[in-house]
């Protein structure tokens, strides 16, 4: 596996280039995929969504795919990325929404889970969508999602399962950008989010999609942990 610093280079170029691209690169399927994770966290976890009280931390949020499908339904969002290239297109789409900063915004920022990094801001629910096997230490990602979260905020993450052969499931020409080729299993999951002291694990499975790259189904969860009250 490429290091933490290389991997994070990588993706920010990947990234940026298809920003640039538009949305002929990234497609319907992939903005169908966003629309599909918000249905899963919304059907799984309906009592934690309020579009007059729930404040959203949208970490990894690209060009926004995945908050403008959620924001009918929450408050606010905040999205954040290492991607400059993606924060630009996530905010330009949200202002051609007609959504105003405070509704939904994006910032590019490396989050270290530090004080006074976005304002000292803490939210109701802290989402990561898809992005999880791009990290190569779930644990540290856990911990800096973690620190964003109010007492009683929930840390939501889908992401691709690993199969029960523990094949790998990312073509070669994605491992520079994917730190877990093999998908992520239950125990590595619960572990993270047991180890950062969030209470509460629970992971479900929520659906099958295929992967553009290979053509091969995967199985997507919700994973969710709790910050003490």
């Amino acid at each position: 596996m490429p290091s933490a610093d290389k991997l994070a280079e990588a993706n920010k170029a990947y990234f940026d280039e298809r920003a640039r691209a538009g949305d002929h690169h990234h497609g319907p399927e992939a903005r169908k995929l966003g629309r599909r994770n918000v249905a899963a966290l919304r059907s799984t976890y309906p009592l934690l969504f309020d579009e007059d009280t729930t404040e959203v931390l949208d970490y990894a949020c690209g060009t926004g795919m995945l908050s403008q499908a959620l924001c009918p339904y929450v408050k606010s969002i905040v999205g954040v990325d290492i991607s400059p290239a993606s924060v630009e297109q996530y905010n330009i789409q949200a202002a051609n929404q007609g959504l105003t900063p405070e509704e939904m915004k994006a910032v590019c920022i490396e989050l270290k889970g530090e004080p006074g990094e976005l304002g000292d801001a803490r939210f109701d629910l802290v989402i990561c969508c898809a992005s999880y096997h791009h990290f190569p230490s779930i644990e540290e990602t856990t911990r800096v999602l973690a620190h964003f979260l109010k007492p009683g905020g929930s840390l939501l993450v889908t992401d691709i399962k690993a199969a029960p052969d523990g094949r790998v499931l990312f073509r070669d020409t994605h491992h520079h950008i994917v730190a877990h080729t093999r998908g992520l299993t239950e125990e590595a999951m619960r572990a993270a989010f047991e180890g950062t002291c969030l209470v509460g694990f629970a992971m479900k499975d929520v659906f099958t999609a295929r992967m553009t790259a290979t053509g091969e189904d995967t199985l997507w969860f919700v994973a969710r942990g709790v910050k003490p009250a």
